[in-house]
């Protein structure tokens, strides 16, 4: 898309949203109120699950997720890229404007929003006092040239050194700039999505419902299951879990090893039961959604997460997660499977975590607290 036709679908967007706003104005009395718009594209189901936190929600998904199935109350069913987009083009900024008289909060998960142009629909939003909530989840907000100067002050390798081609550092301080001109809360790891934010920034809350929980002792006793499921294979570290499990393979250890790719998330979720270990990201500071899942589905979890480095980790908490850095993994892994009651410590300590700080009552504690900080209510 070139630059004339972004300015061209801009201002057409925008005046579809005027007209929506009016429209809906008319019959605004006659609209079901609702506390909180949560979207406006998937990531990772936290706007799936988020509806279940917040209450009286309106959810949206304006792009197509092939690996969630859950129910929005404004979503992309369209597979067809042309389709897709038109349909994101021409429901977004109609959307926004019937939302925006349903409602007086938005919380926005990822870097994208109704309108092609962020900034000029949350400068509409605020002219009618709306509430703005921003919660990045990565690589929307993250600076790959801070990334490598922390790698670089902490001497460590990491993911950033290999992604030069497809940076995009002038949008992420686009994207920081608008954040930090509008929003009246954001949610983002400092340093683990080192950024260009200059506003304060509360650790992301990520919930996981009780009711999804599943602890087992019995499956200790079958034989070893490993999970590897990386969005991303660069950004999670696979080329060096390939090679530890290839080497421990070579060394004559026994256990099922299943990399799982482009799956669906209920797929992966019902794998989670029956596994044992889960390899998650090697080159993160903060946790991971997959290891949440993990730690809810009673499985040591191995990933680099360090509350040391990432101080919006909680700190008193202890072993609940394997802390594995990218050259440690084979080290790590042979000591699992050479002391197999280590596993079900870990998988332990990791489910009690799970429960301690992701589930309903801790997050909308943590959040409610947040938020009327910043004069909103939950």
């Amino acid at each position: 898309m070139n630059f004339l036709s972004k300015i061209l679908i801009k201002y057409i967007q925008y005046v579809i949203l005027l007209l929506s706003y009016l429209f809906f104005r008319c019959f605004r009395r006659f609209l079901k109120r609702v506390s909180w718009v949560i979207g406006v594209d998937e990531m990772a189901s936290v706007i799936s699950s988020l509806k279940n936190l917040f209450p009286n929600t309106y959810t949206v998904s304006l792009s197509k997720n092939s690996f969630y199935n859950s129910d929005y109350n404004i979503f992309n069913k369209y597979n067809n890229r042309l389709l897709s987009q038109l349909y994101r083009g021409f429901c977004g900024p109609i959307a926004l404007g019937f939302l925006s008289n349903k409602s007086n909060k938005f919380l926005y998960i990822w870097k994208t929003g109704f309108l092609v142009d962020r900034e000029l629909e949350f400068k509409f939003l605020k002219s009618k006092r709306k509430k703005i909530v921003c919660m990045f989840v990565g690589s929307d907000i993250r600076s790959l040239e801070l990334r490598k100067k922390l790698y670089k002050k902490l001497n460590i390798d990491g993911s950033a050194n290999y992604l030069d081609k497809i940076n995009n550092e002038k949008e992420v301080k686009e994207v920081a700039r608008v954040a930090d001109k509008f929003a009246d809360v954001i949610f983002s790891a400092s340093v683990d999505q080192v950024s260009y934010l200059k506003s304060k920034q509360y650790f992301p809350f990520f919930y996981y419902n009780k009711n999804n929980f599943y602890h087992n002792d019995d499956k200790f006793y079958n034989k070893i299951k490993i999970i590897h499921a990386p969005s991303n294979p660069v950004i999670k570290g696979t080329q060096v879990v390939r090679a530890a499990i290839k080497k421990l393979e070579l060394e004559g250890y026994s256990f099922e090893y299943l990399e799982m790719q482009n799956m669906d998330n209920s797929i992966l979720l019902e794998h989670l039961k029956s596994s044992h270990i889960v390899l998650n990201e090697f080159y993160a500071f903060a946790l991971g959604v997959l290891s949440i899942e993990a730690m809810a589905n009673h499985c040591a979890v191995l990933t680099s997460s360090d509350p040391l480095i990432e101080i919006g980790l909680p700190q008193n908490e202890k072993d609940a997660w394997f802390k594995t850095q990218a050259w440690e993994i084979y080290d790590n892994l042979k000591y699992l499977l050479d002391n197999p009651k280590k596993i079900k410590y870990y998988a332990d300590n990791g489910f009690d975590y799970a429960l301690k700080n992701h589930t309903h009552e801790a997050v909308s504690e943590y959040v409610n607290k947040v938020l009327k900080e910043n004069g909103i209510t939950f």
